[in-house]
C-alpha cells in the first residue's frame, strides 16, 4: 500500500465512490454489458481496470475447461477455444453486487497510479508470478494502462526479442523510465473534476500532508474480436486548484484555529476555484514513498495533547444536551446555524436550504440521509466535506437517528 495516502480515507473513498457510480447505473439497469462498462465512469481507467479484471478472470476461468483427457494443444482445439472466448466476451452481463467490488478496486488503483505512479508500477512488477515478466504480462499491462502509459510501453519495447525478463531486470528498467521522463507524468489535477462529478475528490483529505506536492510537466512534442482488445478513449478536464477548507466561528469569537475572524463576520470558501492559493504545484517523486517527520510539527502534537488533556473532563450538562438525540433537524439547528449552512452549503439560498432539510427529515436511516449528503448535495453545490459546516450538519444528522 502506498503510504503518500492516509488508508481509511483511500478506502472509504474507493468504496463510496463504487457505490455511487454502481447506483447511479444500476438505478435503470439490471445488469451491465461491456460497451456500457467502457463509458460507467467518467475516468476512462476505471473503466478501463474494470474490463482488466473481468479479462483476468475470464481467462482463469478458461484455464478450468482443460482435461488431462484431451489435447488441448491441438490446433484446431486452440483455434476453437479462442473463438469461443472471443463471442463470449462480446456478452458481457454483470450484476451491481459483482460489479461493485472491482469498481471500488480500479478507482483504489487508478488514485495510486496518478498521485504515486512510482509505488504503482513497482507493485504491478513485483506481483508477477515467479517474480518473473513475461512478454504477454508486459503486454497486458501496456493495454489496460492509460494514465502514465508511457512507462509499461516503455518496459515492453525494452523487452523486445525476450520472452521473459526477472523482475529485477524490470525494476531497474523503471527507475531509468521514470529518472529520464518524469516530466511526462500526467498532472493528477486534471483528473480531480472528473472523480467529482460523481463523488467529491478533496487530496488534502486523501493523502498525508506531505504528499500533495506537484509541479506541472512541460507537454511532449474478419475473425471474432474479442472485447478485451477494445480501445478507450481517454478523457480530461483542464486542471483546477485547489483551495484551503474555511475557518469556521466556534461561537465564542473565535475560528477554530484560534484566530480572530474577519472583520465582516463572514466565512469565505473556495473549492477547485482559481482564486486559491497561488503556489505553483510540483510533480511526483519518483523516489519510492516514504513520510517524512519535521520539527516544525512537534509543536503540533504538543499542543494537540494539552487540548485532549484539557478537555477530558467531566461532560458538562451543556454537553449532555447537545448530544441529545433530536425529533426534528430544522428545530435543532440554531438561527446562527441557519445562516451559516444557507451561506456556506447552499450559496445562500434559502429555499434549496429549507426544502434540503426538509428531505434529510424524511429520511428513515442515518445512512439514506448520509447518502443525501454525500452524493446528492456534495456533488450539486461542491461541498468541502472536510469543511466545518459539513461536520456539523453530519453531526446534526447523528443526533436525529441515534
Amino acid at each position: 500500500m502506498s503510504n503518500k495516502f492516509n488508508a481509511s480515507s483511500l478506502t472509504e473513498y474507493c468504496k463510496s465512490y463504487a457505490r455511487k457510480v454502481a447506483g447511479d447505473f444500476f438505478a435503470h439497469h439490471t445488469v451491465i454489458s461491456g460497451q456500457e462498462l467502457l463509458k460507467l465512469s467518467p475516468v476512462s481507467q476505471v473503466n478501463l481496470f474494470v474490463i482488466g479484471s473481468l479479462s483476468d478472470k475470464w481467462r482463469s476461468d478458461a484455464e478450468r475447461f482443460r482435461s488431462p483427457f484431451f489435447d488441448f494443444e491441438h490446433p484446431d482445439v486452440r483455434q476453437a477455444m479462442q473463438v469461443f472466448m472471443n463471442t463470449v466476451s462480446q456478452h458481457i452481463s454483470v450484476r451491481r453486487e459483482n460489479l461493485e467490488p472491482l469498481l471500488a478496486d480500479a478507482t483504489r488503483r487508478t488514485l495510486i497510479l496518478l498521485f504515486d505512479p512510482r509505488h504503482y508500477f513497482d507493485e504491478a512488477l513485483r506481483n508477477q508470478p515467479e517474480f518473473s515478466l513475461t512478454a504477454d504480462a508486459a503486454h497486458l499491462l501496456t493495454r489496460y494502462t492509460q494514465i502514465n502509459k508511457f512507462v509499461p510501453a516503455a518496459i515492453e519495447e525494452r523487452m523486445k526479442g525476450k520472452s521473459v525478463v526477472y523482475v529485477n531486470q524490470a525494476l531497474n528498467w523503471l527507475d531509468e523510465i521514470l529518472m529520464q521522463r518524469s516530466r511526462e507524468l500526467e498532472k493528477p489535477e486534471k483528473y480531480i473534476p472528473l472523480f467529482s462529478e460523481k463523488l467529491l475528490l478533496d487530496p488534502g483529505v486523501l493523502l498525508r500532508k506531505s504528499s500533495y506536492d506537484f509541479t506541472p510537466p512541460q507537454p511532449v512534442p474478419g475473425a471474432a474480436k474479442s472485447f478485451f482488445d477494445t480501445e478507450v478513449e481517454n478523457t480530461a478536464l483542464p486542471a483546477a486548484s485547489l483551495a484551503t477548507p474555511p475557518a469556521v466561528s466556534n461561537g465564542s469569537g473565535l475560528t477554530v484555529n484560534g484566530t480572530p475572524p474577519d472583520p465582516d463576520g463572514t466565512v469565505k470558501t473556495h473549492f477547485l476555484s482559481d482564486s486559491g492559493s497561488t503556489a505553483e504545484p510540483t510533480a511526483p517523486s519518483m523516489q519510492p514513498s516514504y513520510v517524512t517527520t519535521r520539527l516544525d510539527e512537534a509543536p503540533t502534537l504538543e499542543m494537540g495533547a494539552k487540548v485532549e488533556e484539557d478537555t477530558s473532563g467531566p461532560v458538562t450538562i451543556g454537553e449532555t444536551f447537545y448530544r441529545a438525540p433530536i425529533e426534528s433537524i430544522s428545530k435543532s439547528i440554531s438561527l446562527n446555524q441557519k445562516f451559516m449552512f444557507i451561506n456556506q452549503l447552499f450559496n445562500g439560498n434559502a429555499a434549496s436550504y429549507n426544502e434540503a432539510i426538509e428531505e434529510l427529515n424524511r429520511a428513515t436511516s442515518y445512512d439514506q440521509a448520509r447518502d443525501l449528503v454525500s452524493y446528492r448535495y456534495a456533488a450539486q453545490y461542491l461541498w468541502d466535506m472536510s469543511s466545518d459546516e459539513v461536520a456539523m450538519l453530519i453531526d446534526i444528522l447523528k443526533r436525529r437517528f441515534a
